[in-house]
């Protein structure tokens, strides 16, 4: 039988987007739910964080349904390695460059082993944001903000749903199905589109 996870409740559960567009600004939130205690959130950060995402518009030019892009993840990224410790967080981030996005990479695995996080772009349909939060030998432990039924995953050998660990992770995925050059729900994105943004409470 599985231990028993015991949580520090000064913590947020991870939390799910509310539209079809905000994976990007809810993972980025996720993130500093996941290193940070309700308290030593800066509702500053908040509000930029909310303010920069969702900037991408559609074909038909309608706002926030282009999701967040690389772009905006990039320079929030930078903006919160430049003020993160001013508005009281001690937060610091990395964007691995393009020929080092790989789930295999070493600085990866060792700081997600030493309690780090980062922010994955992954196709789920369309491109997509998710929080690596953990990892072993062959599985990557993921939380997936697009809320699905608990079946969604039972005829793919690759995924599986975990309802149990909010505070953790809600997706287990073999790290072959990440790593893959497919289009299948959680391969990276490869290309000028491909992002992985470690993020470390310093």
């Amino acid at each position: 039988m599985e231990k028993e996870v015991k949580y520090e409740y000064t913590k947020t559960p991870l939390d799910y987007q509310i539209t079809e567009y905000d994976c990007g600004t809810t993972t980025l939130l996720n993130a500093l739910r996941y290193l940070f205690k309700r308290s030593e959130i800066s509702p500053e950060i908040y509000k930029y964080i909310m303010q920069y995402t969702l900037d991408k518009s559609n074909d038909l030019g309608e706002i926030g349904k282009g999701g967040t892009s690389v772009y905006a993840l990039e320079f929030l990224s930078n903006w919160l390695n430049e003020n993160a410790i001013n508005k009281g967080m001690n937060l610091t981030t990395k964007s691995l460059l393009k020929d080092e996005i790989s789930i295999y990479n070493k600085e990866l695995e060792s700081k997600i082993k030493t309690g780090a996080v980062a922010i994955l772009r992954v196709y789920q349909e369309c491109e997509h944001y998710c929080l690596l939060t953990a990892l072993d030998e062959k599985y990557a432990y993921i939380f997936d903000p697009y809320y699905l039924n608990i079946n969604y995953y039972d005829k793919d050998n690759c995924v599986e749903i975990i309802k149990d660990r909010p505070f953790e992770f809600n997706r287990k995925v073999k790290k072959e199905r990440i790593e893959a050059n497919s289009k299948n729900d959680f391969a990276l994105v490869k290309g000028i589109n491909s992002e992985i943004i470690i993020f470390e409470r310093k």
